[in-house]
This record gives C-alpha cells, sequence and structure tokens, in this order.
C-alpha cells in the first residue's frame, strides 16, 4: 500500500465531523481553555506575592500546567480517534484514557527533548523531527505502545512523507491562523477540525506502514561433541 494522505481530504473529513457535532466540540473546546488557564492564572496571582514565595508557587503553577497540558492532549487524541473510527465521541471520552497519563507525560517529556535538542542544533532539526514524532500520543492510546517505541514508530510512520507532512503542518498553522483573526471566536471550530485532521493522517499512515521487526541474531554454529561425525 502506497504510504501517503490527501491534506485536503484530511481537512474536510475534520471540517464535517466539526460541523456535525457542534454540540459536542463547542464546550469541549471551552473545557480545554478553561482547564488550561486556571493554573496560569493562579501563577500569575503570585507577582504580588514575596520574591522567594512567588518562585516557588511560579515553580508549583508551572508543574501543575505542564500536567494539565498531558491531560489534554489525551483527550485531543482519544476524541479525534473516536471519530476516524466511525464513532460520535462523548463527553466521557475526554476522560477515559487518563490511565495511560504516565505513558503521555513520559513521552511528551522525551519529545519535547528531542525537539529542544533540535533547535540547538540550528532550528531546521527541531522543526524535522517536531514532525517526524508528533504521533507519539495517538500511537500509547490507540496501539498501547510504550513512550519510546510510540516515538519510534512515529518515526515510522512518518518516514518517506515528511514534506507531505510538513505541508499539513502548513495548513493547520492557517486554520489556527484564520481562527484568530476571527477574534478568536473562530477557534472554537478551528481546534476540532485540527484534532480531528490529525487523527486522520496518522490512522491513514498506520494502515500504510507495516510495523518493523527485528530478525532474531544469528546463533554461531555449535562445536560438535568429541566423538560425532561431522556433517
Amino acid at each position: 500500500m502506497e504510504k501517503n494522505f490527501s491534506i485536503g481530504d484530511a481537512v474536510s473529513f475534520g471540517w464535517n465531523a466539526m460541523k456535525t457535532n457542534l454540540g459536542f466540540f463547542i464546550p469541549t473546546v471551552l473545557i480545554f481553555w478553561v482547564a488550561g488557564a486556571i493554573p496560569g492564572g493562579i501563577q500569575s496571582m503570585s507577582a504580588y506575592m514575596s520574591s522567594t514565595a512567588a518562585a516557588i508557587w511560579s515553580i508549583i503553577f508551572g508543574i501543575a500546567s505542564f500536567v494539565v497540558s498531558v491531560f489534554i492532549n489525551i483527550a485531543q487524541a482519544n476524541v479525534g480517534l473516536k471519530f476516524v473510527s466511525g464513532e460520535t465521541a462523548d463527553f466521557p471520552d475526554l476522560v477515559d484514557k487518563y490511565p495511560k497519563f504516565l505513558d503521555v507525560l513520559v513521552g511528551m517529556i522525551l519529545y519535547g527533548l528531542i525537539v529542544l535538542a533540535g533547535f540547538i542544533l540550528l532550528i531546521i532539526p527541531g522543526i524535522y523531527w517536531a514532525i517526524r514524532y508528533q504521533f507519539f500520543t495517538y500511537l500509547i492510546i490507540d496501539q498501547d505502545l510504550g513512550p519510546v517505541d510510540a516515538i519510534k514508530r512515529s518515526g515510522q510512520l512518518t518516514r518517506g512523507v515528511w514534506w507531505h507532512m510538513f505541508g499539513l503542518w502548513w495548513t493547520i498553522l492557517g486554520i489556527n491562523i484564520l481562527g484568530f483573526l476571527a477574534c478568536c471566536v473562530g477557534m472554537l471550530f478551528a481546534v476540532p477540525v485540527i484534532l480531528v485532521t490529525n487523527a486522520y493522517v496518522y490512522r491513514t499512515l498506520l494502515a500504510a506502514t507495516p510495523v518493523e521487526t527485528q530478525a532474531p541474531p544469528q546463533l554461531p554454529p555449535q562445536p560438535a561433541e568429541p566423538g560425532t561425525p561431522q556433517q
């Protein structure tokens, strides 16, 4: 099977899923926004504390903000997978994959370190690796992989289609910009399109990419026992 996908088909699928499920997506996006804003909002209040207390609370709420982002990442991936599986997502789907929290947390840390290393190496490797390994959350949830195996498998899925993925990245950036230009209200519609589009591309590449397995190591021939005739 040819490993490729249509950006137009992916975005169209996401658009149609958003249009027919606004009653689910609008409150879901609002939940994401509120959940993400709470730690940052409380963190901003630390500016009125002493410098030592402010530093401590800033660290605490910085960690809390990252933890919330892990939960949101899990929920977004699970919702997208529901729609590309031909199902209709519901609000329990925002929380039912949270047992994968630790794996996704480790995956996000590893992914962030890989991308950071790439940006240190003159930016371009960071963009390259960010695109290559972006599907690790889907693989943890959908294929029950560990974080390291999920990152490796994501690299397999995107091998040979990096430029096509780069085009998708620009398309998603354009959708985000249009959402912000519409007084930010447009993000209520842009976010669902993007999360379903990403899930669609992931599933398309997964179906076209066989699992790479390593051949078992070849053992050296065993010496014949004394008195055994040679073949």
